[in-house]
C-alpha cells in the first residue's frame, strides 16, 4: 500500500536543490546564533527553531522550484 506517489525525475532533482538552501540555512543560523553567544553570553535562537527553520526552508525552496517547473 502506497501513502505517497513517486517523485519523477524533476521533483526529485528540485528536492534536492531544496536540501542544498536548507543545510545552508541550517549552517547561517548555527553561525548567527554562535557568534552572539560569543558576544553577549546567551543563545538567540532556540535549537528547536534551528532545527524547523532548515527544514522549512528545504520545503519551501523544493515547492517553489517545482511551482516554476510546472509554470514553464
Amino acid at each position: 500500500m502506497r501513502f505517497f506517489k513517486s517523485m519523477n525525475e524533476n521533483e526529485s532533482h528540485n528536492w534536492k536543490k531544496g536540501v542544498f538552501f536548507g543545510f545552508y540555512a541550517y549552517m547561517l543560523i548555527t553561525a548567527i546564533n554562535y557568534f552572539y553567544y560569543s558576544v553577549m553570553g546567551s543563545a538567540l535562537f532556540s535549537p528547536g527553531y534551528i532545527f524547523l527553520s532548515g527544514i522549512a526552508v528545504a520545503f519551501l525552496f523544493e515547492f517553489i522550484f517545482n511551482l516554476k517547473r510546472k509554470r514553464l
